[in-house]
């Protein structure tokens, strides 16, 4: 499966926009976005993915 870290990357760049504004991406939208992540995988035939890899190298 190919890589989804610059994705993640993208929202780790989010976050520290938010941290730079005295917010965060709170904890309900970060599963929310997990979600996300494996739905699209799973979309693309990868329905056994492993969500954790999926969003490796998370800062969120």
């Amino acid at each position: 499966m190919r890589s989804l870290r610059p994705t993640t990357e993208e929202f780790n760049l989010l976050e520290a926009e938010f941290k730079a504004a005295g917010s965060g991406i709170k904890t309900v939208a970060r599963e929310w976005i997990a979600e996300d992540f494996w739905f699209v995988a799973s979309a693309y035939g990868f329905a056994d993915a492993d969500v954790e890899e999926l969003i490796v190298g998370r800062d969120w």
